[in-house]
């Protein structure tokens, strides 16, 4: 791994591109901008041969070239609230630039956050715009904040393995550039985040390059598709079918949607000591935060959201890493001999991590669909008829009994945050509103 230089923090007319929505004052936390720069190895598989199956990558350097990327930097000001693990997260440019924005309250309970442009999407922006331009609209860097971002370079994306490598040696425990991004907060340990197209760059990132500088402690995949790109990738992103490789020393956690689960992205991955995945049942892969309106009708884009459980996670890989206890193994959604997935009288699929959604169901909650305009990645959700409703639940507390009981569950399995626990009551009080409205009760 090459030596790299840091510049920053980034001052400028604008805040920092993707910073944080929320007042991080009342968290205690700051947001800053740092230029990471030097010089990225490209890798190839050894002998430009295929990768092997079982995931046990052998890479080699085929090249090298010049870059200068920023990292993102959300970090608590008191040292004395840092819980010692930083979460560096490969920044997803699905929509054709940055959409990745620390948000999730889990984040600020002590971790760092490190977001790193490792890709060249995120600097110049996608000419294919990934199909997505004119529904999610985002900008690159360059065209963002050209006084800004103006001076930043990539050698493409060949690089970005061994340019993550460099950003973990850089806010790891043992770092030694300045100026410090973590603003002299002990560090203990990196963990890598990365969801949907980042996830499979962390496959191919753990499965091939890990090995070689071994500056991550820990790995999270979340909405990983049971897929990761060659070494070097080849002009499609989807990469290939692949497992992740079991003999690594490094805890690695999946969290997954029904979606990933429908397409059998990890049967072939079961469980191990070092290993954890979970799929969350009923959950689309892409997310929407707009509820439908109550009383509609019809198939309507999935409003459920795996969040909530992918914050759990990050916390019990914290503590697996901190003092050794395991994350509990939970059960996959259930298939049949055909691969398709086992579901109830309602259409919701049987086993995996379980929302309160699908103990108390309002409908039909499928994680894959072409039923709705959203697309099959936002699965779709067709509400029960009202009078199977009015039978289910004549009154309030038929509802949010089992409702509040199943949160409880969650909290038990360690599959929901106790944190998040009174949110989650709310949400079923919110559901249970709009029921009453839908039924003109």
């Amino acid at each position: 791994m090459n030596p790299a230089r840091l510049r920053g923090p980034i001052e400028g007319a604008n805040p920092p591109a993707g910073s944080p929505r929320r007042d991080l004052a009342d968290d205690g936390y700051v947001c800053e901008e740092y230029f990471l720069e030097g010089s990225a190895m490209a890798y190839q598989h050894r002998g430009e041969e295929s990768p092997s199956s079982d995931g046990r990558w052998e890479p080699e350097v085929f090249g090298e070239g010049p870059y200068r990327t920023r990292l993102l930097v959300v970090r608590p000001e008191d040292p004395s609230l840092f819980n010692g693990t930083v979460l560096l997260n490969w920044q997803n440019v699905s929509a054709g630039a940055e959409i990745t924005r620390p948000d999730d309250d889990e984040l600020y309970r002590g971790f760092a956050w490190v977001g790193v442009s490792a890709q060249e999407i995120s600097l110049y922006g996608s000419p294919m715009g990934m199909g997505v331009r004119g529904v999610l609209p985002r900008e690159a860097l360059l065209d963002l904040d050209p006084e800004r971002y103006g001076s930043l370079t990539h050698p493409g994306d060949a690089g970005s393995f061994d340019i993550f490598s460099q950003a973990a040696h850089a806010v790891g425990p043992q770092r030694s550039l300045q100026p410090d991004p973590l603003g002299g907060l002990s560090v203990e340990r990196v963990v890598a985040l990365g969801g949907s197209q980042s996830a499979m760059r962390l496959a191919a990132y753990l499965n091939g390059v890990h090995l070689l500088h071994q500056v991550i402690d820990g790995f999270v995949l979340t909405v990983w598709e049971g897929r990761a790109p060659r070494l070097p990738e080849g002009p499609l992103p989807l990469g290939l079918r692949t497992v992740l490789r079991d003999d690594l020393e490094v805890p690695i956690f999946v969290v997954n949607s029904e979606f990933e689960a429908e397409a059998g992205a990890t049967a072939q991955q079961p469980d191990h000591e070092r290993l954890r995945v979970w799929e969350v049942a009923g959950t689309p892969h892409g997310t929407r935060r707009k509820q439908a309106a109550a009383g509609t009708s019809g198939w309507q884009t999935n409003p459920l959201r795996w969040d909530p459980v992918h914050q759990a996670a990050i916390r019990l890989m914290h503590r697996w890493l901190d003092d050794g206890t395991e994350p509990p193994v939970q059960p996959r959604i259930e298939s049949d001999a055909r691969g398709r997935l086992v579901r109830d009288e309602f259409g919701n699929a049987l086993g995996g991590v379980r929302l309160p959604d699908l103990e108390v169901p309002v409908g039909t909650f499928q994680g894959m669909s072409v039923k709705t305009s959203s697309g099959p990645l936002f699965g779709g959700f067709h509400p029960m008829d009202p009078e199977v409703l009015r039978t289910l639940y004549p009154d309030r507390e038929r509802f949010l009994e089992p409702w509040d009981r199943a949160v409880r569950a969650m909290i038990s399995a360690q599959t929901l945050l106790g944190d998040d626990a009174a949110s989650q009551r709310a949400r079923g009080r919110t559901i249970v509103e709009s029921i009453s409205i839908a039924h003109g009760g």
